[in-house]
Order: structure tokens, then sequence, then C-alpha cells
């Protein structure tokens, strides 16, 4: 399967399969996968990857993703004042395969 389509939200493979984030706010925070850096210029973006998708968490930078040796890093990060949580979710398909704590940016 190979990267279709790239949001703020989410990546949509071609076969309908989706990598996407979530974090659930607890006031003034701002926790997100940075899925603005994958564009065709990234190593391993046209790769044809397994379905079974492999996650790592880099835990307070980000995670990657790949197969068969072939990886993507996102960077993910945590907008905020320093009092809240950094925790971060990333789901495949719906379903969370990662819970990590994002970089944080003092703001």
């Amino acid at each position: 399967m190979r990267i279709k389509t790239v949001t703020d939200e989410n990546i949509v493979f071609d076969n309908g399969n989706v990598i996407s984030f979530d974090h659930e706010q607890d006031c003034c925070e701002d926790n997100y996968a940075d899925f603005s850096i994958l564009n065709p210029c990234v190593i391993n973006y046209d790769y044809d990857f397994d379905e079974k998708l492999d996650f790592v968490a880099v835990d307070e930078l980000g995670f990657k993703f790949g197969s068969n040796g072939r990886w993507i890093f996102i960077p993910c990060y945590s907008e905020q004042n320093g009092w809240y949580t950094s925790e971060i979710d990333i789901y495949y398909n719906g379903k969370r395969v990662l819970n990590f704590d994002a970089q944080f940016i003092d703001c």
C-alpha cells in the first residue's frame, strides 16, 4: 500500500488504511502529530508498504511507522505552558497503536 493523501489530521493509503492521532485535551494544550512534514521528497514516501505496519514511539520526539525495514518518522509536539499533559495517541484504522509523550514546546 502506498501513501495516497496527507492532511493535518491523517495519512491515507491507497487501500483506505489510515494513520491518525488524538489527544484528550485537558485545557490549554495542543498535542499533535505533524503530518505536514510528509511530502514526496521524504525518504520512503513512495515505498509500497505492507498492510501490517509496525509502529515505534520515540518518546518526547514522535513516532515512526513502516514495514520491511523501511521507516518514516513523524514528529509530535505539545504546545502549552508546561501545566498540562503532553500525551498523544496514534491510531491505525481506528485502533490505538501508540501512546507516548510528545515533544514539549513552551508557548
